[in-house]
């Protein structure tokens, strides 16, 4: 390679490192030197504030070899400084995928997201430190780009989030456990059907969350959201008159959040929201509502959430069981000093509806305890639940005299294998059962599933 001056104009071949050619001064009046002189002399411009030579330097280098990820690395290093950041960010990504080495791969990584984050592309920022976190060397540097990442997140406008699980159940459909539908132990309805009684198949759950700031204030954050909840079910075997995808269901949802913290104990946050959801593929209800929640911070480690939520249903084919849906709940979680954490939530809902078997009462205590160590590869957590479902007037064929009531025992255990990351990703397998007993026999319930799952770990 030929260099005038300080640029590069490049030869006709690839040399060798330890080619030479005429240097200024010689007959040529040009300065010959290696590759990795070439490279150094890159590297020099840049510590000394000249990014533009350092860059036609990069030219030249890559003219020899498409795939020198650290020509690439220094090239993005020069577009930095001569703040073409979008451009910068480029070759960072193509040093990231020519580079050899672990090591390589986190200084592209880190460089990227440095570029992205001075082009105001803050969710591509992100994607780059999750790779920057997966690829660092040391604890420590993993610990201080987890840091990085949250410091994005908060500056970034648009946050989304992801869940996905498929669960194997024995009863995906929330069958009865018998073939037999009793009312208060008398056989007046007689067998059920094979739709009605509980299927053994898949759950693939799919939740998308997003949510975009379009003002901040002094404490304050107003932010668009949106929601879909997706749950496909397969059947194992065929059953007769039904199909996984008549109960199957979609919900899509539109909202706009306000948040208020006026001290650093805790925050307010009101919502308003609205969309549709569908079941078996058919248009459902529609939906609107409104809530307000507290999180209060009440010592170093406890501390109160509450909150309440108001939902009108609008039912798309019987208008008669329009229904309006109150929900009230509170909950304390308490940090162990061994790292570990206790959470209790109560919830009370409220089903109002001139609907037939629509207006009901629910109540629900749920406890959780996750340890503060891991078991094996693993960190656990668990949680044991007890709910009251109560119908003041329910039907089968007949009113069912004193309605009917549900009572439910559930519970699971949650392992999360953070030893497996993978971009701040992390598998989580659940396992829960589930048992109700109701004066009906229909809905004598009982069900285990086992859930596969991802999740971020930060």
């Amino acid at each position: 390679m030929c260099l005038a001056g300080l640029v590069l104009a490049g030869g006709a071949g690839q040399p060798h490192a330890d080619e030479a050619a005429a240097a200024p001064g010689s007959e040529t009046g040009m300065v010959r030197m290696s590759l990795p002189q070439a490279q150094a002399l890159a590297q020099q411009a840049l510590r000394q504030g000249q990014p533009r030579t350092a860059y036609e330097l990069t030219e030249g280098l890559l003219a020899a070899d498409p795939d020198n990820g650290h020509a690439h690395f220094l090239r993005a290093h020069a577009l930095g400084q001569l703040k073409d950041y979008r451009t910068g960010r480029k070759s960072a990504a193509r040093a990231y995928r020519v580079a050899n080495t672990d090591v390589q791969r986190f200084e592209a990584a880190k460089l990227a997201a440095e570029l992205s984050f001075a082009d105001d592309s803050y969710t591509v920022s992100q994607l780059w430190l999750r790779r920057a976190v997966h690829y660092a060397p040391t604890e420590e540097l993993r610990s201080q780009y987890v840091k990085a990442f949250r410091n994005v997140r908060r500056t970034n406008p648009l946050r989304f989030e992801l869940q996905f699980s498929v669960n194997p159940s024995d009863n995906v459909n929330n069958g009865s456990n018998s073939p037999y539908n009793l009312i208060e132990g008398s056989p007046l309805v007689g067998t059920l059907s094979p739709s009605a009684r509980a299927i053994s198949g898949v759950v693939a759950k799919t939740d998308i969350r997003g949510a975009y700031r379009v003002w901040k204030g002094d404490g304050q954050e107003t932010h668009i959201t949106g929601r879909l909840l997706s749950r496909e079910i397969r059947f194992n075997d065929p059953v007769p008159g039904i199909s996984g995808s008549d109960i199957s269901s979609l919900r899509a949802q539109l909202g706009l959040r306000h948040l208020w913290a006026p001290g650093k104990s805790g925050y307010w946050s009101f919502d308003i929201n609205g969309g549709r959801t569908w079941y078996g593929g058919s248009p459902y209800y529609d939906f609107a509502g409104v809530g307000v929640q507290r999180l209060q911070k009440l010592t170093d480690r406890l501390n109160l959430s509450l909150g309440t939520h108001v939902e009108e249903q609008f039912d798309k084919t019987v208008p008669v069981t329009d229904a309006t849906v109150y929900s009230v709940f509170t909950g304390l979680s308490y940090a162990l000093g061994t790292g570990g954490e206790l959470g209790a939530q109560l919830q009370f809902r409220d089903i109002d509806s001139d609907g037939r078997n629509r207006a009901s009462q629910q109540w629900s205590l749920v406890a959780t305890y996750t340890l503060g160590r891991q078991i094996g590869p693993a960190e656990v957590s668990v949680s044991l639940g007890h709910s009251i479902l109560d119908y003041e007037q329910y039907w089968v064929i007949l009113p069912v005299r004193g309605g009917r009531t549900d009572e439910s025992w559930f519970g699971g255990v949650t392992a999360t294998f953070k030893d497996y990351s993978y971009m701040g990703f992390v598998p989580v397998v659940s396992v829960n059962a589930e048992k109700s007993r109701s004066n009906i026999s229909r809905f004598d319930v009982d069900q285990t599933a086992v859930s596969f799952g991802i999740r971020s770990e930060f």
